[in-house]
């Protein structure tokens, strides 16, 4: 790289991260939102130590172009995902990154360091670019999502290389599908699940293209995004020994859609109409929710829903942790249950379904000594054992409170994962947001039953996992309610995402979705993926609709990710297959 152009990068990387930073840390001390900041900080962070490696290489105009093909496919993959309306371009994300392993193959190139660091650019500022909204709940969560899940994205890029290598460019398309997807589906299935970043749930904006995910889940997306992108790949190669070989990538792109508009044609809803009334209350998460008196929260709950709710409706619906510190084992004496029941004596037949933040105190010494119990002192000075839970309930008109707990917690922000081995990591975590207790996780997997109506009632995260939700399918769940606090994002694209997520699970199980969020976005999202009375982001509202029930078991929600688990065993094929050549000519 030249002087000159070195020293104007570094020096914009430099004045941007000093004032990102210097923003958030004054943000920070005035209890304000970061919003888009860590955008900036981390970015510039990177792009500063790039400057730095740049000027430690010796002058090679292949470097240079493979850093910047290593960037290209960087945006493209960034600029693909949600909350961009622009799918395609996922479709062409790994082909720059596919051209720099080509060339070190065929140049003889087997620098592993070299492949390593242009793959890690390209999905660190992939992760940063798109998940940098994560350090807004937590900073040092934030730091390690977006480095860690770059490292392990490296993974199958460096495994592709190694097959290729030893078995040759003819099972390329094959090592490239089954390694990348083998790595999304063991990445939901440890205790660093992130699988934010699936391919897969870049389509969520193309659900008129996708809706064959029925039967292949997001995977089968991830698979059919990997395919073009290889045989794009190929066809630049050579675009001009035959113009006949860009008919596969063509076909491949367009024979998928049109194959979703046909399922999407034969779907029909018969089910029963379910009334549906979701409250976006709108309480800021950091400094304002869990601080704000109980009756305060009362009153604005029950003043939003009073503008939508009447003796139609059949379900009222709040966000997630709603109300904090209820005693799950004295739930119905709560106060906030209490008025809750006052308010539905009103109405004839309604259900209230809310997020809560509960807890209980053990006594039984086992209990006490799990990793999730936190030790408190009593007025007697005397060490209490409790431990706390994310969870949901439904208060029926009869009076019976039906209990769900939330399975699946984020990493970093909600448990620290590996604590055994990472355990010389509390202090830092504690001090910059997170938590090395975390949540306890109940073996309860209960579903909201009433008259006609199974409720699946999924927690903010549990609804990006596919396979997941399709254990409440298999308890008969025919809607699916999710509760979620997206605000600890704040206007970012976080929320958006998520609330984008949400079709894929509609697709992938027909079932119709009621989603409340505490600062947005509530929708109702139909069996199609499509998303009605959004509500605004930051507007405390109420919205009410009519879902349907489906009894309709998909082929997904019977098989579930077994295309992952296919690439899983012909990845190890693969590499044990590269593996024998050394040995067996």
């Amino acid at each position: 790289m030249k002087a000159r152009w070195w020293y104007v990068f570094t020096s914009v990387a430099i004045l941007v991260f000093g004032l990102s930073t210097y923003l958030l840390i004054e943000r920070n001390t005035s209890q304000e939102l970061w919003g888009h900041l860590p955008l900036f900080q981390f970015s510039a962070f990177w792009i500063g130590i790039i400057s730095v490696l740049c000027r430690k290489w010796k002058p090679s105009e292949t470097r240079t172009k493979h850093l910047a093909l290593s960037i290209l496919s960087a945006a493209l993959l960034s600029l693909g995902f949600p909350p961009f309306p622009t799918p395609i371009l996922l479709f062409a994300g790994f082909v720059p990154l596919l051209f720099i392993l080509d060339e070190h193959r065929k140049k003889g190139l087997s620098s592993l360091g070299s492949i390593f660091f242009f793959s890690f650019n390209t999905f660190l500022l992939w992760n940063i670019w798109t998940t940098y909204w994560v350090a807004n709940t937590a900073y040092a969560a934030g730091i390690f999502a977006n480095v860690v899940n770059s490292l392990l994205m490296t993974i199958p890029v460096l495994l592709y290389y190694f097959v290729i290598r030893r078995l040759g460019q003819n099972v390329g398309l094959v090592a490239l599908a089954t390694l990348w997807i083998s790595f999304e589906f063991l990445h939901m299935r440890w205790e660093l699940y992130w699988p934010w970043l699936t391919l897969g749930n870049g389509l969520s904006t193309l659900p008129g293209g996708i809706q064959w995910y029925e039967f292949s889940g997001a995977l089968g997306g991830s698979l059919w995004i990997l395919i073009i992108n290889y045989l794009l790949f190929s066809y630049l190669q050579s675009p001009r020994e035959k113009l006949s070989s860009s008919l596969p990538v063509f076909l491949w792109l367009i024979v998928p859609i049109m194959i979703s508009q046909w399922i999407g044609w034969r779907s029909e809803m018969n089910g029963n109409p379910v009334n549906v009334v979701i409250v976006q209350p709108n309480f800021e998460p950091h400094y304002e929710k869990f601080h704000v008196p109980e009756e305060a929260l009362l009153k604005r709950f029950v003043s939003l829903a009073e503008t939508e709710v009447d003796d139609e409706t059949d379900y009222l619906i709040f966000p997630e942790t709603s109300f904090n510190r209820m005693d799950m084992d004295r739930i119905a004496d709560h106060e906030a249950i209490l008025q809750l029941r006052a308010f539905q004596d009103r109405y004839s037949n309604l259900k209230i379904v809310t997020g809560i933040a509960g807890y209980r105190w053990l006594t039984d010494p086992d209990e006490q000594q799990l990793p999730t119990t936190r030790i408190l002192t009593d007025s007697y000075g005397q060490p209490a054992f409790v431990e706390t839970y994310n969870c949901a309930v439904q208060i029926s008109p009869d009076g019976t409170i039906s209990e769900y707990y939330k399975a699946l917690f984020v990493p970093g922000a909600e448990f620290f994962p590996f604590r055994k081995i990472l355990f010389f990591f509390k202090p830092l975590v504690d001090k910059l947001g997170g938590t090395i207790a975390g949540y306890r996780t109940r073996t309860e997997f209960a579903v909201f039953e009433s008259d006609s109506v199974v409720a699946a009632p999924a927690i903010c995260y549990e609804s990006i996992f596919g396979e997941f939700m399709s254990r409440f399918i298999g308890k008969d769940a025919n809607v699916i309610f999710v509760m979620t606090n997206d605000g600890w994002w704040d206007n970012t694209a976080g929320h958006r995402q998520h609330a984008l997520f949400g079709r894929l699970r509609a697709i992938e199980l027909r079932r119709q979705i009621a989603r409340a969020a505490n600062m947005g976005t509530c929708s109702f999202i139909d069996e199609k993926g499509g998303i009605h009375e959004p509500t605004q982001y930051g507007v405390a509202q109420a919205v009410s609709g009519t879902i349907f029930t489906n009894d309709k078991v998909t082929f997904y929600a019977r098989w579930g990710d077994f295309i992952g688990r296919l690439s899983l065993f012909i990845s190890v094929l693969l590499i044990l297959r590269s593996v024998m050549t050394r040995f067996v000519k």
